[in-house]
């Protein structure tokens, strides 16, 4: 059987890919090799990054205890000055020019001791009249005496007038008076003469020395400030709305700058009957034994006067911290640190008392370290 020729072809045979689809092709190629490289690498650093993650913080061991309540002692808190228990500033009592001084600032005195010397020269010479004036006095009162006695007989046999008889006995009379005022005259001289010599009245020290030789002065100057100082007296006010928590005996705690915080102890002496109405507050005075004379008087004192109790909470003394000028303690809270600043008062029997900061039951820190901080983590 004839076919037509060509009626029927051989199969199609595979076509060659053009260039555009080959470049296609590997374009496609190569962006699936890149996505399937940055997966690994991806989770090739996540893995690394999961390696790296820190283990967690470890607690610190701390000592601990809880907050007590303590029945503390309460203070009212004043200022005050010491002063000697005697002291007074030594006036001239007489006026004229020093010739001599015998003592310096600091020296200890006895009573009658000679501290300086005044010129008296002038009053030494009033001394001599007043003296002079006294004897004319008392010649003349003598001499009045026998007239009078003379003019008594005469009267008593009428031989003269009531008259002459009341003048003459007129100055019988006057006579002794006039004798008393001239030695009354003669004590002031020589006082005015011992007033030049100018001593101590009391055992004390100089606290100042006002004048040096050649200074002219008036009976009112000042010479020599002298004080007992082997006890002293503090004085402060108090507030009126505190008066009644004064007390006499009460113990007076106090600091002077001198000394930091050294205490010293006072008890009141002196507490007045009334209230000063300008500055409504009170005057109260406080003895001060100070046989090492480590005060002095003129010091400004800080003073702490007790007038009760209160229960307070407290924390140990070694507790505490000082930090920014203010007393801190670190308070344990849920397994971590949290520092409190406290409203303190005064360390009672190796205890704080606080006001404000902490309450009763909570834990602090019992010892604190400078490698403890705010938010750390502790058991």
């Amino acid at each position: 059987m004839n076919f037509p020729k060509n009626s029927l072809s051989a199969p199609d045979a595979p076509r060659k890919p053009s260039a555009m689809t080959a470049q296609r092709l590997l374009r496609s190629f190569l962006f699936t090799s890149l996505v399937a490289l940055s997966g690994s690498a991806l989770l090739a650093g996540c893995k690394k990054a999961d390696d790296a993650t820190p283990p967690p913080p470890t607690a610190t061991k701390v000592d601990s205890s809880q907050v007590t309540e303590l029945e503390a002692p309460q203070y009212l808190r004043v200022t005050g000055s010491l002063r000697g228990l005697q002291q007074t500033d030594l006036a001239a009592n007489v006026a004229g020019r020093v010739t001599e001084t015998k003592v310096e600032r600091g020296d200890d005195v006895k009573k009658g001791q000679l501290l300086a010397r005044v010129d008296t020269r002038a009053a030494a010479l009033a001394l001599a009249e007043a003296k002079v004036a006294v004897e004319t006095s008392k010649t003349q009162r003598e001499i009045n005496e026998t007239e009078c006695k003379r003019y008594e007989t005469l009267h008593q046999k009428g031989a003269i007038t009531e008259l002459e008889y009341d003048q003459v006995t007129a100055k019988c009379k006057t006579a002794p008076l006039n004798e008393e005022a001239a030695k009354a005259r003669q004590s002031i001289a020589a006082k005015n003469v011992g007033d030049g010599n100018i001593a101590a009245l009391f055992d004390g020290v100089v606290i100042e020395r006002f004048v040096d030789v050649g200074d002219y002065v008036q009976s009112s100057s000042r010479v020599v400030s002298l004080a007992q100082i082997d006890t002293l007296r503090l004085e402060f006010s108090v507030p009126e709305a505190n008066w009644t928590d004064v007390k006499k005996d009460a113990d007076v705690s106090f600091r002077v700058a001198a000394y930091g915080d050294q205490i010293f102890h006072g008890k009141v002496r002196f507490v007045p009957g009334a209230v000063r109405e300008t500055t409504r507050d009170l005057m109260v005075e406080a003895l001060v034994e100070n046989p090492g004379r480590k005060l002095l008087p003129g010091m400004f004192a800080e003073i702490e006067l007790a007038i009760g109790s209160r229960k307070l909470p407290a924390v140990p003394k070694t507790a505490v911290f000082e930090q920014n000028g203010k007393l801190n303690v670190f308070v344990i809270a849920e397994g971590h640190l949290v520092q409190r600043v406290l409203q303190p008062q005064r360390d009672f029997q190796g205890f704080v008392p606080v006001v404000t900061g902490v309450v009763a039951g909570e834990k602090v820190v019992t010892t604190y370290s400078n490698a403890l901080s705010n938010g750390q983590l502790v058991n």
